[in-house]
């Protein structure tokens, strides 16, 4: 068995520009060497359901419910990110007023709702591994345990592994991924920064409008472009490739606020104050041609 280790020698800039869905950053291969792969039994089958959501939106509660029943079910093998697209559920008010001010749209998670367009189906709405696109892909909230059962059946053919050394809003993240299996397909590596515990108004069907909902998972950006890069289309078992990324927070609110105010409708800028203690890491791994994920995984941004 070959493994190759490739390294990627540039610190990626985390400049989030408007990306369609066949951008892919071409990455430097400098060198490679062998390495001793990491066992494979430490890697399980994890899968992503990415919950379209609105602060506007009263049944969609009932879904970020649902996302966190699955995780009590199958703990660290189910991870979410919800995203807050370009819909009329998702539009803040003017600073000016005392209720529903803060900007949770993202340029990443527009261009995605552009592709897989879930705002059209009705808020909320979810993917779980983005299985079924492009005609079943999206799915109600009642319709994502059965798919999350049927996706943790399936062995993992990568495995990955996170490492962070983000302090004070700057620092580097480490990705390392393994193949566990032969194969023959392009895949893409994508790299998404999230947060929990961001309390801002939410109305609910039940309870009405609340001031102090508790948001979690809210995508905040993308480090890698929208659609991510490509590591490669031909791949051995134990193959390992790894590549840092920079991370500037202030900058990364700053790119936030500036496509609210000059790009979205009724954007008020209004998206910063990020907590890093409360944000997350999410990579996944997806194949090109289906757009299928077929590995995620998950760690804090700053080690607790």
């Amino acid at each position: 068995m070959k493994n190759t280790k490739l390294v990627f020698g540039l610190l990626v800039s985390v400049i989030v520009f408007n990306f369609s869905a066949c951008d892919v950053i071409e990455g430097d291969y400098m060198t490679s060497g062998i390495i001793t792969p990491t066992d494979t039994n430490a890697f399980t089958k994890k899968v992503l359901i990415e919950d379209f959501t609105g602060h506007r939106c009263p049944n969609c509660p009932a879904a970020a419910n649902e996302l966190q029943a699955l995780q009590d079910v199958y703990g660290d093998k189910v991870i979410g990110i919800a995203i807050h697209p370009h819909s009329n559920f998702s539009v803040p008010n003017p600073i000016t007023s005392n209720q529903y001010t803060y900007e949770f749209r993202t340029q990443a998670g527009d261009n995605i709702d552009d592709v897989f367009e879930m705002t059209d189906a009705g808020l909320p709405v979810g993917m779980v591994n983005r299985i079924g696109y492009s005609s079943t892909h999206q799915l109600a909230k009642e319709e994502w345990s059965s798919v999350v059962q049927t996706e943790l059946e399936k062995d993992a053919i990568f495995g990955i592994t996170l490492n962070s050394n983000v302090i004070n809003e700057n620092g580097t993240i480490t990705v390392n991924i393994e193949t566990l299996c032969d194969l023959n397909e392009t895949y893409n590596l994508v790299v998404c920064l999230t947060e929990n515990n961001i309390i801002e108004w939410q109305t609910d069907n039940t309870a009405g409008d609340i001031n102090d909902y508790e948001h979690n998972h809210v995508l905040r950006t993308i480090l890698n472009s929208t659609f991510g890069e490509t590591f490669g289309n031909n791949f051995t078992e134990g193959d390992i490739w790894e590549k840092n990324y920079s991370v500037n927070i202030a900058d990364l609110e700053n790119q936030n606020e500036y496509y609210s105010l000059n790009t979205l409708f009724m954007g008020n800028g209004n998206c910063k104050e990020w907590i890093e203690d409360n944000m997350e890491i999410v990579v996944y791994v997806y194949n090109t041609s289906s757009y299928e994920i077929v590995q995620v995984e998950q760690i804090h941004l700053i080690n607790h």
